[in-house]
């Protein structure tokens, strides 16, 4: 009885998912044919076909994007010819590791979030070659007094990447390991690029013999030949060993600072009796892991100038509105308010150093060059100071003619009796978070963005009314945020259910 009672339940449940055609032979449904809410599903691949051609057009598809930072990162990059083997300051040059025998390089791509702007460096056994991800600039980082331009063993400097990277210099550093900020893989010191050229970015060049690195301080450093480079700040040295870091290149290999030496006996004792050592001096060499070379071009022709983008106020300004948007839809609204807290006789204007020091409020640390650079592009009369209403214009950019209608059709349907003013406690009614773009991204909880979303209001009078004007403001905020119209549209209607 159980088993004749199976059996119609597994009849009963074959028939839900097959039809009649079906069950008596016949084929299934093709990729084609419409049933169920085809309409939907038509409409739906019509508008990702609408906001692919968009994106195409504005030149904003991953695939591009991605296109363009290997092309820029690969480009070609003067590196310096030596004629008498000597390595001099203002040298491009390539750092390549004997453990790996790869070169340093740096991926634009890849940031290091412990630090404010900062990009990870690994080495490249790929034939690299000079290019805007591998060439580094020796400078001074104090002076020295030293006679000539030329690089000697125990000189602090610091190596720079050139403009050809990501349009300005960077610098290598490393620092103390801490809970933040340590190698990837390896838990060593960390190392990267950075744009700010503190203390933690100086190094020196010192002798791979530990036997003759006191008497070869002020010696010329050759190119080609091996060296150890030690981190001024924490007296460990440069490492690359072959540890493997999978980035959009490909393999590479994680580069740190540990100071490693090889396990053969030094004969210390030995070399202390007969007065060649004392015993604070180092004896092991260092492993191939701290062992580099300054390579310099073995043909004149790669030192050929090639020209150089510059890095112009445009381009700074996309970066401040990338940043912004990294941080949420609400980046650029969160400047705003920072921006008028700062504007203590309410003119709408802001010096240099508070537009600077606004701007690391909020997490944006630009150096005070970038702030200058944009001080100046926004300073019309030269007065020293900026119109922030102006900066956050030309961060958002012009809302077009279908957000601004869902943007009023939104607003007609808060406004009730239709005076042209909205109560915050209507707003708070009818607010749906489900479609909101740092909901859908998983960057913030619903309830986290709905108190966000509440407290955001810079009402004019402090007597709960939101009018036109501050409700547009406030989407134009959100709208910097995304790219879509489409996806801008089902937002509106989600949240406001219009």
């Amino acid at each position: 009885m159980h088993c004749e009672q199976f059996k119609l339940n597994k009849i009963r449940n074959i028939k839900m998912y097959f039809t009649r055609q079906q069950l008596e032979g016949g084929q299934r449904y093709g990729h084609k044919t419409r049933v169920g809410n085809w309409s939907e599903d038509w409409e739906g691949q019509d508008t990702q076909l609408k906001d692919y051609m968009k994106k195409k057009d504005q030149n904003v598809l991953g695939i591009n994007l991605t296109q363009q930072k290997f092309a820029k990162s690969l480009q070609r990059v003067p590196q310096t010819f030596s004629k008498d083997g000597y390595v001099r300051f203002g040298d491009s040059i390539l750092l390549k590791n004997k453990a790996t025998n790869g070169v340093l390089v740096f991926d634009q791509g890849d940031k290091i979030t412990s630090h404010d702007e900062a990009y990870a460096c690994t080495t490249s056994g790929k034939e690299v070659g000079p290019c805007a991800r591998s060439v580094l600039v020796i400078t001074k980082a104090e002076d020295d007094g030293a006679p000539d331009n030329v690089l000697r063993y125990g000189q602090k400097i610091r190596f720079e990447s050139t403009n050809y990277f990501i349009g300005k210099k960077t610098y290598l550093h490393s620092c103390q390991i801490s809970p933040l900020a340590f190698a990837r893989f390896s838990r060593n010191q960390e190392v990267c690029m950075i744009t700010k050229n503190i203390y933690n970015t100086v190094w020196k060049i010192v002798h791979v013999n530990p036997n003759f690195r006191v008497s070869s301080i002020g010696e010329p450093v050759t190119a080609h030949d091996e060296i150890v480079i030690e981190h001024c700040a924490t007296a460990q040295f440069l490492s690359s060993d072959k540890i493997k870091y999978m980035n959009e290149f490909g393999l590479e290999y994680e580069v740190s600072v540990f100071s490693q030496t090889t396990n053969n006996k030094s004969q210390a004792l030995n070399l202390e009796k007969v007065g060649r050592l004392t015993v604070d001096q180092p004896t092991k060499l260092q492993a191939e892991s701290n062992t580099w070379a300054i390579i310099t071009a073995l043909d004149p022709a790669l030192a050929e100038p090639v020209a150089q983008v510059k890095y112009t106020v445009e381009d700074l300004i996309r970066e401040v509105k990338e940043r912004l948007r990294d941080r949420g839809s609400l980046g650029i609204r969160g400047l705003s308010r920072v921006f008028k807290q700062l504007d203590n006789n309410g003119n709408g204007q802001i010096e240099q150093s508070e537009f600077y020091w606004g701007l690391r409020d909020i997490g944006l640390s630009l150096t005070e060059e970038e702030a200058s650079s944009v001080l100046k592009h926004f300073d019309r009369d030269g007065n020293g100071l900026v119109s922030f209403d102006e900066f956050l214009r030309t961060l958002r950019g012009e809302i077009n003619a279908s957000r601004l209608a869902w943007i009023k059709k939104a607003y007609q349907k808060l406004d009730v009796n239709g005076d042209g003013t909205v109560r915050l406690d209507d707003i708070a009614k009818l607010y749906d978070v489900s479609r909101h773009p740092d909901v859908v991204q998983g960057r913030k909880e619903p309830k986290q963005v709905y108190l966000e979303f509440m407290r955001l209001w810079d009402t004019q009078v402090a007597d709960g009314i939101v009018t036109i004007e501050e409700f547009l403001d406030y989407y134009a905020d959100v709208s910097a945020s995304i790219d879509s119209d489409e996806y801008f549209g089902a937002m509106m209607q989600s949240a406001w259910k219009i």
